[in-house]
């Protein structure tokens, strides 16, 4: 059994699809599983032991003239035929590649006419997206579906995919394997600022350029910060990416308690070996999120204008989300000075984490 999982984008989302890895080879004992993704992607699926081959996309002669380019995988040849498909990626050239190489089931985004499709047996997810418009560009009926929908991502997708839900909650989470390079961060800033293992708490705020609406601000941060050093005495871990740099020397300056800087330049896996050094991770829906819950971690996430129904902390954290919802749903910018997650009470923050810390 040949099976292609084709997910290459949304980094967050790439490593949650993990989660399906499990329960695939218990469906079918043996199989091989193929996974195309992008280079940037690739280190959160590197020593998985459940993939057989990562495969990056590759611009290749067409078969048909020997000339021109089309989308191909890097290394597997073009008449390479798949028994299983997964095909999760909007776009128009690799959703055509994805067909191309399935000689079995194709589940998920096709291209049809030059436009993005989906099958009718991943409806059960992609209605909820944008793919699902009606006649007049709309996706009143999408949004709707999105905002009853009450299954995480990974059992929307076992149910489309007829998969054995695994008995353990644990069997379920997303799968990410550290080597002890990937921990010599950690190492360096535990001696550097005298920590144990297992004590600090993790606070990932940023949520990258694309969803700032799902982001905590500068001043709410800072304060957010201030509150749990005063009530549980604990190291503060400041984490963040690239893109948080500027913001989060900003939310050090402004808070008054003691703020370790992880650095925002670290490479994914080492990123995810100073996650695995804490004890606790507070963060936004971001890939600071699905890290932490693919290492085990107790994991508090606060949660704006996207789905809290499709996130999971499989029995080890909290998710912490507006009262009355969010007014922006799956918008990236808010259309408030104050967003509804910028208001979210401090009070309910301090005791998810304390209730993860027993």
């Amino acid at each position: 059994m040949e099976v292609l999982i084709v997910k290459l984008a949304a980094l967050g989302d790439v490593l949650r699809t993990t989660s399906l890895l499990k329960p695939l080879h218990r469906r079918y004992p043996g199989c091989r599983v193929w996974w195309l993704t992008r280079a940037d992607a690739k280190p959160l699926l590197e020593k998985n032991p459940l993939i057989y081959k990562i495969v990056l996309p590759s611009p290749q002669p067409s078969p048909a003239s020997g000339r021109g380019q089309g989308e191909g995988m890097r290394g597997v040849p073009w008449n390479r035929g798949f028994d299983l498909v997964l095909s999760l990626e909007e776009d128009k050239k690799t959703a055509a590649l994805a067909e191309r190489v399935c000689s079995g089931e194709f589940v998920g985004v096709r291209s049809e006419n030059g436009k993005l499709r989906y099958t009718q047996s991943s409806a059960l997810y992609y209605g909820m997206s944008l793919l699902n418009s009606g006649p007049d560009g709309n996706h009143k009926t999408a949004d709707a579906l999105k905002a009853a929908n009450r299954k995480t991502y990974a059992e929307l997708w076992l149910d489309v995919l007829r998969l054995p839900r695994p008995k353990r909650e644990a069997d379920l989470r997303p799968i990410l394997a550290l080597a002890a390079k990937d921990r010599r961060a950690a190492h360096a800033l535990a001696k550097q600022h005298g920590l144990r293992g297992g004590r600090a708490i993790g606070f990932n705020p940023g949520a990258g350029r694309r969803w700032t609406a799902k982001q905590i601000s500068v001043d709410r941060s800072a304060e957010i910060l201030d509150a749990l050093h005063n009530k549980f005495k604990r190291p503060l871990i400041l984490f963040g990416g690239k893109d948080e740099a500027p913001r989060n020397q900003a939310i050090i300056k402004r808070a008054k308690s003691p703020v370790i800087d992880a650095g925002t330049s670290h490479g994914i896996r080492e990123f995810a070996g100073l996650l695995d050094f804490c004890g606790l991770v507070i963060s936004t829906d971001s890939l600071a999120f699905h890290i932490a819950t693919a290492l085990g971690k107790p994991a508090v996430v606060l949660v704006g204008p996207t789905s809290a129904s499709e996130l999971d902390v499989f029995g080890r954290g909290r998710i912490l989300s507006p009262a009355r919802g969010c007014a922006c749903f799956y918008l990236p910018r808010c259309r408030y000075e104050t967003s509804c997650l910028q208001r979210l009470p401090i009070a309910d923050i301090l005791r998810a984490v304390g209730a993860c810390l027993k």
